[in-house]
């Protein structure tokens, strides 16, 4: 009896003391690693995840907001006119190659943001959505003495489709940008090579 009474002692002053079997504090979610990215289940929310992945400088959830199915980027006049041979094939894997070297020359870095204003959204015929904004993109990065703006701005036009799995994701985009304004495309094809 005073055995079992010891051990049920040495196990009740462990469980209060050690804190094993308290609760822990949850995760944030602006964390680094997959956190932060939301399950698209509207478009709204591929907007939302894009945002954050650029603050973040997330590759993984960056990629994550491009459909597999036949993605399309038409990037900005200017950009095209600098860099034509970039965009002839330009794809996911592209998207992957720009964002990872960002990330790279970005490394141990904060205050990276991605701005939409003015924004539209009309759903389209086939039952996707078309997503229409101006943006401005700032990414703090070690390449300036190359000459390379920290800030891109422009306006965007993303065609949102939903899968069969009921996944929202980028299928087409459409970069604009001024003559005189240093645009998104033209951020991704200094960052390409």
């Amino acid at each position: 009896m005073i055995r079992i009474f010891s051990i049920l002692l040495v196990l009740s002053v462990c469980t209060t003391s050690c804190g094993v079997f308290s609760t822990r504090d949850a995760e944030d979610p602006a964390g680094g690693g997959g956190a932060g990215f939301q399950q698209p289940d509207r478009p709204e929310v591929v907007i939302t995840n894009i945002i954050a992945s650029v603050s973040a400088l997330s590759v993984n959830n960056y990629t994550r907001n491009f459909s597999n199915q036949d993605f399309n980027f038409t990037p900005s006049t200017r950009a095209v006119e600098t860099n034509p041979d970039i965009w002839i094939s330009w794809d996911i894997e592209s998207e992957t190659t720009y964002f990872s070297n960002l990330q790279a020359s970005a490394q141990n870095q904060t205050g990276h943001s991605l701005e939409f204003t003015n924004e539209q959204r009309v759903t389209l015929p086939d039952g996707g959505e078309r997503f229409t904004a101006s943006y401005e993109i700032n990414i703090f990065h070690n390449r300036l003495s190359d000459g390379i703006p920290t800030e891109a701005s422009g306006s965007v036009i993303f065609d949102l489709i939903q899968d069969d799995n009921g996944l929202w994701s980028i299928q087409s985009w459409t970069d604009n940008s001024g003559t005189q304004q240093f645009s998104w495309s033209e951020l991704k094809a200094s960052f390409f090579n």
